[in-house]
């Protein structure tokens, strides 16, 4: 069984949509291709209705479908149409290990759209990890080691520990004997905040750096860069909350789809602007208008999935 043309091109546009900046040109094309033939609004009307359905789905097609389509990821592309061969296609275990495991269905915590959670390492240390978040553990109960695939994590980690807990992201490591601290994946950089004690950073090809209490940095991955934000503004999404001091609109758009479905992306010029303000994040459709009034954006919907922030 094979999938229709319109069918496959409306994943593919699914999947093109989530990788990088959205230029006009690309918005263009997608709405030539939209209105070229009936089949393909069709076609993309019936994927967006299976997204709204998959939010009570349990089985791993549903799973690994569900986020695979919120996960603005270049490198998942794969996962994403595996994902979808197990809900269209009915892939065998092949595409079930590798459509799960790419989407982070298979991580040790997660959480799903608009939903935080808790948890606690073996040594009872307790951790409070952002919505859409995925964390992998790995590493021994004496060292733990965990990988934060995507989203947020605070963790309190007891003052007396014998080895190291380490939380990794795609741009480095955060390693502690005893420290209170935050980490974030975001778009296209890492945060650690340290509350109490201290922790020793190590971005990917650059030099460790103690971060030390009441400190914030930034980390891309080639260098580390200290931040004016505190802890409570870094770890203000615990109560709902998302403090922004010159942040990218990409990654205020990222921290967003957390606590909403569907796409949310910036294009053109407006992918250059950074923002400051408190938004909720129990609203983002309020939010959003918060940003269009802060900033010189104008909001353009294209069916009831997808949102884009433009330059005015």
């Amino acid at each position: 069984m094979k999938l229709a043309p319109a069918e496959h091109q409306a994943v593919m546009w699914e999947v093109r949509l989530r990788e990088g900046e959205i230029g006009a040109a690309v918005l263009q094309e997608f709405d030539r291709w939209r209105r070229a033939e009936s089949v393909n609004e069709q076609a993309w009307n019936a994927l967006q209705q299976r997204l709204s359905r998959f939010g009570g789905g349990r089985s791993p097609a549903s799973l690994a479908m569900a986020q695979a389509l919120r996960t603005p990821a270049t490198e998942r592309r794969r996962a994403l149409r595996a994902a979808f061969g197990l809900l269209v296609l009915g892939a065998g275990t092949w595409g079930i290990r590798e459509g799960m495991h790419g989407l982070g269905m298979d991580a040790d915590w997660q959480s799903a759209v608009g939903e935080r959670g808790e948890g606690r390492l073996a040594d009872g240390t307790p951790l409070a990890f952002d919505a859409n978040s995925r964390i992998y553990l790995a590493g021994s109960a004496q060292s733990p080691l965990l990988k934060l695939q995507q989203g947020q994590v605070l963790l309190k980690s007891w003052p007396a520990r014998d080895d190291a807990l380490t939380v990794s992201t795609a741009h480095g490591s955060v390693s502690t004997e005893g420290a209170t601290f935050n980490v974030g994946k975001l778009h296209a950089r890492s945060v650690v905040s340290v509350s109490s004690g201290s922790a020793l950073l190590r971005p990917d090809g650059g030099r460790p750096v103690l971060v030390s209490e009441g400190e914030t940095f930034y980390f891309d991955g080639k260098s580390a860069q200290q931040a004016e934000t505190g802890f409570g503004a870094v770890s203000a999404w615990i109560r709902g909350v998302c403090v922004a001091d010159r942040t990218p609109l990409a990654e205020l758009l990222e921290i967003f789809s957390r606590y909403r479905k569907g796409l949310l992306r910036v294009s053109g010029r407006a992918t250059s602007l950074q923002i400051s303000g408190v938004f909720r994040l129990d609203d983002i459709e309020r939010a959003l208008m918060q940003v269009a009034d802060i900033l010189p954006v104008r909001i353009q919907r294209y069916g009831g999935y997808l949102t884009v922030l433009a330059a005015a």
